[in-house]
Order: structure tokens, then C-alpha cells, then sequence
């Protein structure tokens, strides 16, 4: 299936922008990730998914269109990896807006697997096997969380295709 062609949701784009931030504030220590003042924000940017989310109609941002922002979002950001260092920073955001789209795990997955796929092509680089591998351990409880057959399929996929 092509990619559909969309206008660009300037909410939406907020959003991301606001998710890139919050995650670059979160920085290489991720222990903070689990502080009060960040998921107090994660929380507040799920609020406001949840309300853009509740005017998809208004917007013409169809399920599928919302996922495909997410997927470009996704791909966008790794396309400006210039240094080994930057996979991580890419993937906290994928991780960080997997939390924002926690209530929605069928809308931020398909962003989440174009990650895996980007990083498995770079498995070699310094620091990326820990990152793949906390990316692909969301992905599983997104699946699990979703009930999605076909997700939790993939997962495994992935995992088997990884060598012993």
C-alpha cells in the first residue's frame, strides 16, 4: 500500500515537536524517565493526543493518516542520524512517544516497527543492539497491551530473525 498523501496537521506537528523536546530534555539518562515532572508531561501530551485524537473527524485525520504522520515522523528522525550517537537519541524519541500514544499502542506501532527496521540495518554501530532492543521490548508490550495478532506476530518475527 502507498504511503496516502495528507495535509499536514499543524496540532499534530506541535505535538511531535513537543514529544522530540521532551525527550531531548530526558537526555542519555533515562533513570529520569521516570520521574515526576516527565511523566506528569507525558502524561499532559497523552491529554492532548486524546483531544486531537477526539477531533479526527473535524480534521479529516483518519486513522490511517494519523498513523502514516507517525511512520514519517519516525522515519524523518532517523534520517538525520549523522553520528552512531544520534541512534539513540532517535530512538528515546520513538520510546518517548510511545508513551505520550500509550492509549493508542495501534497508531504509534507501525512507527515503532519502522524504527527496529532502521536500526537492524545498523546493528554493528556503537550502542545500537541496547537500543534495538529496548525499542523491540516496547514494541512486545505494545502488542501485548493491544491484543494485536499480527503485531505480536511480527515481534517474534523479529525476534527469531536475531542471531543466537
Amino acid at each position: 500500500m502507498s504511503s496516502p498523501e495528507f495535509a499536514t496537521d499543524v496540532e499534530l506537528e506541535r505535538l511531535l515537536l513537543d514529544v522530540t523536546e521532551l525527550s531531548a530534555a530526558l537526555g542519555p539518562q533515562q533513570a529520569r524517565a521516570e520521574s515526576d515532572p516527565f511523566l506528569e508531561r507525558v502524561a499532559e501530551l497523552g491529554r492532548r493526543f486524546a483531544s486531537l485524537r477526539s477531533r479526527q473527524s473535524e480534521n479529516d485525520l483518519s486513522l490511517e493518516v494519523l498513523q502514516a504522520c507517525l511512520i514519517a515522523h519516525a522515519e524523518h528522525r532517523f534520517k538525520l542520524v549523522d553520528v552512531p550517537e544520534d541512534y539513540a537519541r532517535a530512538t528515546e524519541e520513538l520510546l518517548t512517544l510511545s508513551l505520550v500514544l500509550s492509549d493508542a499502542p495501534e497508531l504509534v506501532a507501525p512507527a515503532l516497527q519502522r524504527g527496529i527496521v532502521r536500526l537492524s540495518a545498523v546493528l554493528t554501530e556503537p550502542g545500537v543492539p541496547r537500543q534495538f532492543g529496548r525499542l523491540l521490548r516496547r514494541l512486545r508490550e505494545l502488542a501485548r497491551q493491544s491484543g494485536s495478532v499480527d503485531l505480536q506476530a511480527w515481534v517474534d518475527g523479529a525476534i527469531g530473525a536475531l542471531p543466537d
